[in-house]
């Protein structure tokens, strides 16, 4: 299932610019959104509020529970719970509202214009996001254009923290890759729902201009992964080293599953996505494979949907570090001297 949020009037929650997303749901706009703009058409503009829980015992008075509060959707007629199956927050837990968390973005840029590409609301509105666009992208070789997008995570439900972190996206295939491992650790933040906004966004904004020398400095990396060679064997020792695929230590075989992810990443291999310009043959192009297969098959589920946790594991969880370990090993376990290819940056 897709896990979008609907509101009291079965309205999903979610709007976004340019392509499609694979759940064919929500409100599509003609361009980026403002804030304002995003919170409207993606009925966000909701609040959160936090309220004491109370149970009533066997002689049927009412009690509270001490410091133990749930989080309520509050949708103007009723609340709906985002604390649920025994979930609840404590007393120092805050709010971080949606109007806050898109308005961050305002502050960030400096500028109101619009910069939010795609945004909306899982579940009963527990995990919300928002994509925003950077302003500069690199194009390698001339032809295969990476765009760069601040990414806001914010869960309403106690169990994470607002995570902020800026993320590549490579155009043709829409998959989210990562940044280079030095600097990866720098550019995503976390802020505990315990603070004040203004002082978060303080020390996000202290180096927040170093961002783009970050994406720059991983593009000529990234070109670098052209002039590596990669032979179709090597690309899928490449694919098992990665996703670490298991062999049966009498035969060494792979087991059935494993052969089929091996199989899945040999043919998205074979893709157009991956023969843009002078990808084929390289470690760019396995690299790209592989984390395309992360994005786009790693996280359906047999029937066909989507799952939730596995999109939220490519981007934050052990779906992530494999695309991380993508990285590294087409740097470590294949490269030699190797020339820069040109790298635009627009």
């Amino acid at each position: 299932m897709h896990g979008l949020a609907q509101t009291k009037d079965e309205e999903w929650m979610t709007a976004w610019a340019g392509n499609t997303p694979w759940h064919r749901l929500g409100t599509k706009t003609d361009g980026l959104m403002t804030s304002q703009e995003a919170l409207k058409k993606a009925h966000l503009d909701w609040q959160v509020e936090k309220l004491p829980l109370r149970y009533v015992d066997t002689n049927g008075l009412v009690s509270t529970v001490p410091e133990t509060y749930g989080v309520f959707r509050n949708d103007g007629e009723k609340y709906v719970p985002l604390t649920r199956n025994g979930k609840a927050v404590g007393k120092v837990w805050k709010a971080w509202q949606n109007v806050d968390a898109l308005s961050f973005i305002d502050e960030l840029f400096q500028t109101h214009e619009g910069k939010i590409e795609v945004c909306g609301a899982l579940g009963n509105g527990e995990r919300v996001w928002v994509l925003a666009r950077m302003p500069n992208n690199i194009v390698l070789d001339g032809v295969d254009t990476i765009n760069q997008f601040l990414l806001i995570s914010n869960c309403h439900d106690g169990t994470g923290s607002v995570v902020i972190m800026l993320t590549p996206i490579r155009v043709v295939c829409q998959n989210t890759l990562n940044m280079a491992l030095q600097s990866g650790s720098d550019f995503i933040w976390r802020i505990r729902h315990t603070g004040k906004k203004d002082t978060h966004l303080q020390k996000v904004l202290e180096i927040f201009a170093e961002a783009n020398e970050s994406f720059f400095a991983w593009g000529e990396q990234a070109a670098q992964l052209l002039d590596i060679e990669m032979s179709l064997d090597e690309a899928k020792e490449y694919f098992i080293d990665t996703l670490q695929l298991k062999r049966n230590k009498e035969t060494d075989n792979l087991a059935t599953r494993g052969q089929g992810m091996l199989n899945k990443c040999v043919a998205l291999l074979a893709g157009e996505n991956n023969k843009v310009g002078d990808m084929e043959g390289t470690a760019w192009a396995a690299y790209n494979a592989v984390t395309e297969y992360i994005d786009h098959h790693a996280t359906e589920l047999r029937n066909g949907d989507k799952s939730i946790k596995r999109m939220e594991s490519a981007l934050f969880g052990p779906l992530a570090r494999r695309k991380q370990a993508a990285w590294k090993n087409a740097f470590e376990d294949y490269s030699e001297e190797v020339a820069l290819h040109a790298v635009v940056i627009e």
